[in-house]
């Protein structure tokens, strides 16, 4: 309960102000005395800056800034085009993982394979053009699971999932019903799979086998590095952008009471009539330049204007929250560093966020690993041989690329022999003037092609 109600904080915070208003009173509590006339002119008035959601933009951008790495033996190439079953290729499955994944810091993928009518042996399968498919699970989607050991290391013993199905009703209408889909070891050390819908009656029961035979693990890998839900990366900023929404709440309510003057009149001849009881002006008193005004002796009009430094006293203090914010993660908010700041400086600066990131892709690089391997295996008829796979996620975040003397000192360096060939290459590399999938061999293929069309074809009359 106590991590729902945060990654459900944290899904209002990425989706911005829609989101925030919606929840009304648990992120903008309501002022003593204010009626919901009062309270909903209020909150329309807030302004919520989602430095959330941009940073979350900012830091899934980072990651994905450069395409997955990806390893595979000749002849699975065709696997990669269609992961999750709805079209969506390796590297875009794991783009979109990322960004959801850094908004909870929980959440997992499970590898299974489609349920068809007389397809029954692998080869049947890669006949009718199926393979199988990951299924990424967001945080909340994950509603129980279970450590268990057997003496020599700890593994998934069960992990249940709820999915949400749509019906379609006899009116055409769409009625949306959960189910629980069951991934367990049963009695007999085997992976079985057990679907409830709502009502807790089983409607599908499977029990998976690879090449013809049942296995003895669940094909499901949390990208957690740690085994039970931590703190999301973005709470503290989260909870910083929260309240520097309260203060803009009050910032610009403040500004709407105190911001236009208000004109106001003493002894002044006014007509009235009576209404309840109560004396009010029958016709408003008329204001402006074209308007001229006689005022009986001894009658005053002034205006009520606001004096005094609480509206500055926020400003300020929601000045300072954006700099937290900055300070927490949010750099692409924040304005940019006064003066000249030299490219180290720069990366220092920015060394935590990186550290937490790669981290995090260092970790994404060993789980995807591991369920390539068994995407592939479950895919094909084909043995997977071993350590011909792997998944490689982007952890170089210095978006500088590299500068024109720093080439010239490389190639320098080559041509008086202080480096290697490959040397050079992998700097360039990571000096973005090479693309980052391209091998050594690859540019040195093409640097011989375009010296062969450089040689001159000589004239058979000379």
């Amino acid at each position: 309960m106590k991590f729902i109600k945060k990654w459900e904080k944290c899904r209002d915070a990425v989706g911005g102000e829609t989101y925030i208003k919606y929840r009304k009173e648990r992120y903008l509590p309501r002022a003593s005395g204010m009626d919901d006339a009062d309270y909903n002119a209020y909150i329309m008035r807030a302004q919520f800056f989602n430095a959330t959601g941009r940073t979350l933009d900012g830091l899934s951008g980072m990651i994905n800034r450069k395409p997955i790495i990806t390893q595979i033996p000749d002849g699975f190439e065709k696997y990669l085009e269609n992961v999750d079953g709805k079209g969506h290729s390796l590297n875009q499955f794991c783009s979109e993982t990322v960004k959801d994944f850094l908004t909870t810091a929980w959440g997992g993928v499970l590898v299974d394979m489609p349920k068809m009518e007389n397809v029954r042996s692998q080869k049947d399968f890669e006949d009718a053009n199926l393979s199988a498919y990951m299924t990424y699970y967001k945080a909340e989607s994950i509603i129980n699971w279970h450590w268990a050991s057997d003496g020599r290391k700890q593994y998934l013993d069960f992990v249940i999932f709820r999915e949400k199905t749509e019906v379609v009703k006899a009116d055409f209408t769409l009625e949306q019903r959960n189910n629980y889909r069951v991934c367990k070891i049963d009695e007999n050390g085997y992976y079985v799979q057990i679907l409830y819908n709502d009502r807790d009656v089983v409607i599908d029961k499977v029990e998976p086998k690879i090449k013809g035979k049942r296995f003895n693990y669940i094909p499901f890998y949390f990208l957690s590095t740690s085994d039970y839900p931590q703190e999301p990366i973005l709470e503290d900023l989260i909870n910083v952008n929260l309240s520097h929404y309260r203060k803009s709440a009050d910032y610009e309510n403040g500004l709407h009471w105190t911001g236009v003057p208000t004109p106001w009149t003493q002894g002044a001849d006014v007509p009235t009539v009576l209404v309840n009881g109560v004396e009010v002006a029958s016709e408003p008193l008329k204001l402006g330049g074209s308007v001229v005004q006689n005022l009986p002796a001894g009658a005053s009009m002034q205006y009520l204007e606001f004096s005094g430094s609480g509206c500055n006293q926020l400003a300020n203090a929601m000045n300072a929250d954006e700099e937290r914010m900055a300070i927490l993660g949010a750099r692409i908010i924040s304005q940019e560093r006064k003066g000249v700041e030299s490219a180290e400086t720069a990366r220092i600066h920015r060394a935590g966020e990186n550290s937490i990131l790669a981290d995090i892709a260092n970790n994404f690089s060993i789980v995807f690993t591991k369920l390539l391997k068994i995407y592939l295996e479950w895919s094909s008829s084909k043995e997977v041989p071993e350590d011909k796979h792997q998944v490689i996620f982007n952890t170089d975040y210095d978006v500088s690329a590299l500068s024109a003397s720093d080439l010239a000192q490389y190639v320098a360096a080559w041509q008086q022999g202080a480096i290697s060939k490959k040397t050079m290459f992998r700097n360039l590399q990571e000096g973005e003037i090479i693309a980052s999938d391209k091998t050594f061999e690859e540019e040195q293929a093409e640097i011989d092609e375009e010296q062969k069309s450089r040689i001159p074809i000589p004239n058979e009359d000379e």
